[in-house]
């Protein structure tokens, strides 16, 4: 039996009405949430840089760390890149350290995104040995105390200024001036 070609359009009217009434049913897409890490002790960090060498962890203490976790196929971790980038460059001069870190992809992916990698964010790999740090979504972001305690953990992407990183980053940084005696000083501050 063949369909008349009114009857064929009314078929692909209905099934896009269809399609864009699921669409409209769908939740917007929630914003980035921050929780604190509840997790118990913070997992050791262990990563591998893209190249394939161990990443010492250890220049890390004395300095808050925001390691993002992300994947090539997840496309709001791809947009909220640029986003960390700026980011990292309205911390520049304070004790804020930046870790973009891969989930699993292979080399060869990651490699194909690579020109699209901030230049200012070291790109690393999840070791196998790192796996305490499973997301069950992605982004996820884990800020790091000046002792390399998990602090904080930011579910979904940020914003386009940043948020919710920026405030938690601002309020560590306070944290850590008025700690060493210093309240009051520009540390405690992150740019726009």
């Amino acid at each position: 039996m063949m369909l008349s070609g009114s009857g064929l359009v009314s078929r692909y009217l209905d099934a896009g009405l269809m399609a864009m009434g699921l669409l409209a049913a769908m939740p917007a897409a929630q914003a980035a949430q921050a929780v604190r890490w509840s997790q118990g002790n913070t997992p050791v960090l262990a990563f591998d840089t893209l190249d394939g060498h161990h990443f010492d962890t250890t220049g890390l203490t004395g300095k808050i760390v925001v390691a993002n976790f992300w994947a090539v196929w997840c496309a709001p971790c791809r947009e909220e890149l640029p986003v960390l980038a700026q980011l990292a460059a309205s911390t520049q001069g304070q004790p804020v350290e930046y870790l973009l870190v891969n989930t699993g992809d292979s080399n060869t992916a990651i490699s194909r995104l690579h020109s699209k990698l901030p230049a200012n964010l070291p790109s690393l790999r999840l070791s196998a040995d790192a796996q305490d740090f499973r997301f069950t979504s992605l982004p996820a972001t884990v800020i790091f105390d000046t002792r390399m305690r998990a602090r904080w953990v930011v579910r979904g992407a940020i914003d386009a200024q940043a948020e919710p990183l920026r405030g938690l980053i601002a309020e560590l940084l306070a944290e850590t001036s008025a700690r060493s005696g210093k309240a009051g000083s520009t540390v405690s501050t992150v740019g726009n």
